[in-house]
């Protein structure tokens, strides 16, 4: 996990990953709250992680034969673990810029 560039003190992850997941809302770091934002590569990384879970819970959808709402169901479900499952991975991977007020 990243750490506040002022402080030194690390990011918790649930923080990070509450604020991903709410639109790249900015955050503060705990300890010194020193403002954070996401990057525009933080941005592409979300964009590669939900056309990549919807590309493969697609693939699913067509390799299986099933009913039209069975698939469909499916192909939902799969697709959303899939995105928290991408993103959780992806954290790791997310740099963040500092505001300056």
């Amino acid at each position: 996990m990243k750490n506040c560039k002022k402080c030194k003190n690390p990011f918790s992850s649930k923080l990070v990953y509450k604020s991903f997941w709410k639109g790249y809302k900015d955050f503060k770091c705990s300890n010194c709250q020193t403002n954070y934002q996401f990057s525009s590569k933080d941005r592409l990384i979300a964009g590669m992680i939900v056309g990549t879970s919807t590309f493969l819970s697609g693939l699913l959808m067509f390799t299986l034969n099933l009913e039209l709402i069975t698939k469909l169901g499916l192909g939902i479900l799969t697709s959303a673990v899939l995105c928290i499952c991408l993103s959780l991975f992806s954290i790791k991977f997310l740099e963040f810029k500092s505001i300056k007020k």
